[in-house]
């Protein structure tokens, strides 16, 4: 196998998939690490799939080494630690410490860390993130209910996490080309630095990141990376071509979606104009112990309209419901949307929307899904994907990711 990805969460894996696909690679995508049973001969590259990105950081490390084993075992040539382009961790976040161990345990000293996606207007400058020219910290991220980012110099955030030494590879080195950004990376090893920030303005500059770093094992970032690495694998030609399509599917269509996103919410609200939608309750969730009930008895009347059910809120209501219902309110709206879906999905509803990490997560593993293969891209980093034993479609669409239209886009292509 030429490239083995670990993901944080579902909806980033499939991000990155979709953006391997895209650029020339077959792959498959696996929620947890895949039973040795399985055959995954006809892929270049596998995404494993994890729920990690907010868990406490021993069992983040933990999952993420034993994903690291499996692929180590199938003879990856290269490893990738996918997380959020807008590098969703808080100041003790998971991505530094999940960095070290997965460093320490492939005996490798030095990697970068490059999560920008300019596809879905996440570039950096100067080691400085923005989202659609906005500084990170001031785009609605700084309001995120679990990973706020009150920060957009990631060389300042990244080394809040490590215990290395963390710098930059600027845009001026990547724009000179594979030799200037290998150049640095001996400079910055000579100064005992871990772990380099890169700089990126435009998909060009994922085609020279990866010729520059083409010798490194194991890489670090968004989605967006995943647009170069087929390219050089191809120059080397050991890339296999792909050309497999999904297949139809009949039945109902379920939207989910619990990201409290700007973009989220200008989605829902775009969607429920004209079509059935149904808000979740924290009140009601709280005291009303039938309530997943009353919300699949919605569904079921609405079955063939393609009803929206949400969680989605603005930060000020976010804001008020965590205040009174603390932290545990979070937890509670991901297992309610597992009981539901568990429930309707033996009512034909095998065509299903989510949005959000945590809610998509949550979905993946109500429905027990292993496998999905991927198709048609919905929007930047988005694509519909299909579980072929259970025979139903998913897209699993990150908070900020799509257009204002994006669920009846999803509804076209699904």
């Amino acid at each position: 196998m030429l490239l083995g990805v670990i993901g944080d969460d579902f909806t980033g894996s499939s991000d990155i998939a979709n953006n391997l696909k895209k650029a020339g690679m077959s792959v498959g995508m696996y929620s947890g690490v895949p039973d040795n049973k399985m055959k995954l001969n006809k892929y270049n590259a596998v995404v494993i799939a994890l729920k990690t990105r907010t868990i406490p950081i021993k069992k983040a490390i933990l999952e993420s080494v034993k994903a690291l084993e499996w692929l180590k075992s199938k003879k990856c040539k290269k490893i990738v630690f996918k997380y959020c382009s807008t590098f969703d961790s808080t100041k003790k976040g998971n991505i530094g410490p999940v960095i070290d161990a997965i460093m320490k345990n492939l005996n490798v000293d030095f990697t970068i860390a490059c999560p920008s996606f300019p596809d879905a207007g996440r570039t950096l400058y100067q080691g400085h993130m923005f989202v659609n020219g906005v500084p990170l910290n001031e785009s609605g991220m700084e309001n995120h209910p679990l990973t706020p980012m009150t920060d957009h110099n990631l060389v300042r955030w990244l080394n809040y996490q490590t215990n290395g030494k963390v710098d930059l590879i600027n845009s001026v080195t990547i724009k000179e080309g594979a030799k200037s950004i290998k150049k640095r990376i001996t400079e910055l090893k000579k100064s005992n630095v871990k772990y380099a920030i890169t700089d990126t303005l435009d998909n060009q500059d994922f085609d020279l990141i990866c010729s520059g770093t083409d010798n490194l094992k194991f890489l670090t970032g968004g989605s967006g990376i995943a647009l170069g690495l087929p390219k050089v694998f191809k120059k080397k030609g050991m890339l296999k071509k792909s050309n497999s399509k999904l297949p139809n599917v009949k039945g109902n269509t379920i939207i989910l979606s619990g990201s409290c996103s700007l973009t989220t919410n200008e989605q829902v609200e775009l969607y429920k104009k004209s079509n059935p939608s149904l808000f979740i309750s924290p009140e009601e969730l709280i005291k009303n112990e039938n309530y997943h009930n009353e919300i699949i008895e919605w569904i079921l009347r609405h079955s063939k309209k393609r009803p929206l059910i949400y969680s989605t809120a603005l930060p000020k209501k976010v804001s008020l419901y965590q205040k009174k219902f603390g932290s545990k309110i979070s937890s509670k709206i991901e297992s309610l949307f597992q009981k539901i879906i568990k429930k309707i999905y033996k009512y034909n509803f095998n065509k299903i929307i989510c949005a959000g990490g945590e809610t998509s997560g949550a979905i993946v593993k109500a429905l027990m899904i292993k496998e999905l293969q991927i198709g048609e891209e919905i929007s930047a980093g988005v694509p519909v994907m299909w579980e072929p034993e259970k025979n139903f479609k998913i897209t699993l669409k990150s908070g900020n990711f799509g257009q204002k239209d994006f669920f009846s886009r999803a509804l076209k292509k699904l």
